[in-house]
């Protein structure tokens, strides 16, 4: 055997293993999907509906769709908030200590929403992904 074969070998080996992976979670991802939109559907829950209704199979509905949006989207958010750290340390730098530009970078990446809530769902509250400082918070 070669070095040329060991390495074909060996990739065809890491392909096999790491897409046997990927399919595993796409097909979690689709089921939490469907899950959240059967649930959803069968508690006739509409996601901006003017009227609350609180019967416990709405609200079990909700937080069962709450809890597996904050699955997919949390991962996101951390991912989004640690570039933007790097970012804005690197703009720090960049700048000569200029504090205002790495805020710039860091309050939208760092401030938001982290969780996915029922009050999301319900449209009580933004879901906000670029987030607002608390001194922009207050001042809306």
């Amino acid at each position: 055997m070669t070095i040329k074969q060991g390495g074909v070998s060996l990739m065809r080996q890491f392909k096999v293993l790491w897409g046997g992976m990927l399919k595993k979670v796409t097909g979690v991802c689709v089921l939490m999907a469907f899950s959240l939109v059967v649930c959803l559907g069968a508690t006739g829950v509409s996601l901006a509906a003017e009227q609350e209704l609180s019967s416990p199979t709405n609200e079990a509905g909700l937080g069962i769709g709450s809890a597996l949006l904050t699955v997919v989207y949390f991962p996101c958010k951390l991912a989004y908030a640690i570039l933007g750290g790097i970012v804005g340390t690197f703009s720090y730098g960049l700048t000569g200590g200029d504090l205002e530009t790495a805020k710039a970078v860091w309050e939208p990446s760092f401030y938001g929403t982290y969780v996915i809530t029922p009050d999301h769902l319900k449209g009580n509250e933004p879901v906000r992904f670029i987030g607002l400082s608390a001194y922009e918070d207050q001042a809306l």
